[in-house]
């Protein structure tokens, strides 16, 4: 039997937000871009730590050159740690991946005001003290993730300017029935 080329990724968020492990399975395939979009959207290498590259038998050591790790054609595990910047992650991959992202309590994606889930079509299983994001078959996935302190912030900021909002129109309701 021959293996399907395919990616399989899935991350799990560390408790404090600041990074995330990270599993990749990998089929049929001699290399894995190690990458994440810079500020134009460019392919940047992805600084990873722990890395380690197993296949059917044994481990690999292998360092990334410029972010490509490349090896013997066949079926792997990839697994690292990264950093997350700004509660974002960022993900490219080179063909279409199944991609599965972990986010402890108390991260949440669930108010669009204050998150970023792409591309559309997610799907959200939440569960006791996580949530689980994942996609089907994409190409790249971004992920925003807040805190419930945020979500305060928000309508604390929402309700200051409806006050605004309501002491500037009484004025005017007021001054029309004259």
């Amino acid at each position: 039997m021959i293996p399907v080329a395919g990616i399989s990724f899935s991350a799990m968020l560390e408790d404090d937000g600041s990074k995330y492990y990270a599993t990749v399975q990998v089929n049929d395939t001699d290399r894995y871009d190690l990458i994440q979009p810079g500020m134009l959207g460019e392919r940047v290498p992805l600084q990873v730590i722990n890395l380690t590259v197993k296949n059917e038998t044994d481990s690999l050591e292998l360092t990334p050159d410029h972010g490509v790790l490349k090896f013997p054609k066949g079926n792997y595990s990839i697994t690292y740690e990264s950093m997350v910047t700004s509660n974002t992650l960022h993900l490219l991959f080179n063909e279409p991946a199944n991609v599965s992202v972990i986010l402890p309590h108390p991260f949440m994606v669930t108010n669009p005001l204050l998150t970023s889930l792409q591309p559309s079509g997610s799907i959200l299983e939440e569960g006791n003290n996580s949530t689980n994001i994942s996609w089907t078959k994409v190409r790249s996935a971004e992920l925003r993730y807040y805190d419930e302190e945020q979500e305060h912030f928000l309508f604390l900021f929402a309700q200051f300017w409806l006050i605004i909002a309501v002491v500037l129109l009484i004025p005017f309701f007021l001054g029309k029935n004259h």
